[in-house]
């Protein structure tokens, strides 16, 4: 998406990431861990990501729902940021996330390391028999071209 001057709105891209500095409106420069640095007056901006990670950092083991209130973060893009394996949840927490594949209790991410491999491993596998269906179908439809299409010579 472009504003009304073509420029690109990075809000719309990545939800909760600043676009602009909230002391002078100046640019911002990636900095890293969810900060943003003004280019004209030095302040700090954070995105979704850099609030969660900056309150857990002062309060481990706090609740999503007192993260979210105390950060204005949504508890759906903090649920997102555990399912991204950005952050993860406490160890001693007695809450877990759960594989999708065969339920385990995970900490974040959607898959516990062994059904993550298989399904690796079967994503490969399908991908491997897709590309030789392609090389099967576009050899054969190579021989079929009819008089007048560019074909290569040898």
């Amino acid at each position: 998406m472009a504003d009304e001057n073509g420029n690109r709105n990075r809000a719309a891209i990545a939800p909760g990431m600043p676009v602009r500095c909230s002391e002078c409106e100046g640019g911002l420069n990636y900095r890293g861990l969810g900060q943003y640095v003004c280019e004209k007056c030095g302040h700090i901006e954070m995105d979704d990501y850099g609030k969660v990670r900056a309150y857990l950092e002062e309060h481990p083991g706090a609740m999503q729902r007192d993260v979210s209130i105390a950060t204005g973060v949504p508890t759906a893009r903090i649920r997102q940021l555990l399912l991204d394996e950005r952050i993860e949840i406490s160890a001693a927490s007695g809450i877990f996330l759960n594989c999708e594949m065969c339920g385990a209790p995970l900490r974040s991410g959607v898959r516990c390391k062994e059904c993550e491999q298989k399904y690796k491993a079967k994503i490969e596998q399908e991908k491997k028999a897709n590309r030789v269906q392609n090389q099967i179908s576009g050899h054969a439809a190579t021989q079929n071209k009819g008089a007048g299409e560019m074909r290569f010579l040898k």
